[in-house]
């Protein structure tokens, strides 16, 4: 990864490797999430615009949020029936 700062507030998209910095990830594993990923593509060229990136990452944030809460009270409901359905 690249030792400049990379700044977000400026950029209005970013291509894979810049997002994947951003990101955290490696390159390949954010060409891997690329088709859920906004993006526009020209060509060969491939760029993420940053808020929509920013949008994407949020909702996926609440969803898994979602996800874990219905879990744990599918886990507090059986153990409050004591293991009865």
């Amino acid at each position: 990864m690249s030792t400049r700062l990379l700044s977000l507030d400026t950029r209005l998209a970013l291509r894979p490797k810049e997002a994947a910095e951003a990101l955290g990830l490696s390159e390949r594993k954010l060409r891997q999430l690329l088709p859920e990923l906004p993006t526009v593509r020209r060509g060969n060229i491939v760029l993420i615009p940053v808020e929509p990136l920013r949008k994407w990452l949020s909702e996926e944030s609440e969803a898994e949020k979602g996800r874990v809460e219905a879990v744990v009270e599918e886990i507090l409901g059986v153990v409050g029936s004591g293991g009865k359905e």
